[in-house]
């Protein structure tokens, strides 16, 4: 179980913790997909079972897809497949998103709106997550659905994370 508070504007709002990207070698999920999401691009998932194989793919550079890296919206449990030994983690919360890893920046990007800010780890569970830009304006100017996420009293925020190493 987890616990923390927010107080104020946040790009997102979750836990995350660090896991090595090179041993990674793809996940299975249950949630909405394939696709990754922003807080202003949810639309057009589905729910299912979905399965990915690790990609670096760099949205505008390769086409390969769809893109492993990301969120991914309403997750209720995720199979990491890696080199070692895969491992499920499964929640009993609504509405959380994952977060694979973190997308790298385009390189002909010259300015940060299509690549917003993620956890500090690469393996997340967020109750809320940042809006995308375009290539011409930053998600801040692109309407209420692309603002920061706001918490506007210090009430705890909380969940349950349950991992099977089997």
């Amino acid at each position: 179980e987890y616990n923390y508070a927010q107080r104020g504007p946040a790009d997102f709002l979750g836990i995350s913790f660090h896991f090595p990207e090179e041993k990674i070698t793809g996940m299975q999920w249950m949630g909405r997909g394939p696709y990754r999401v922003w807080k202003n691009r949810l639309k057009g998932q589905q729910f299912g079972i979905w399965e990915k194989a690790y990609n670096n793919t760099v949205t505008g550079e390769t086409w390969q897809y769809p893109e492993f890296k990301g969120w991914h919206s309403d997750m209720y449990w995720v199979k990491i497949k890696n080199a070692e030994s895969d491992f499920t983690i499964y929640t009993d919360h609504q509405n959380v998103f994952l977060q694979m890893l973190q997308p790298q920046k385009p390189k002909a990007a010259r300015n940060e709106h299509t690549s917003p800010k993620f956890a500090a780890g690469n393996i997340g569970f967020m109750n809320a997550i940042s809006a995308i830009g375009t290539k011409f304006q930053a998600a801040e100017l692109l309407g209420p659905q692309s603002q920061k996420n706001m918490q506007l009293n210090y009430a705890m925020i909380s969940g349950a994370l349950y991992f099977d190493f089997r």
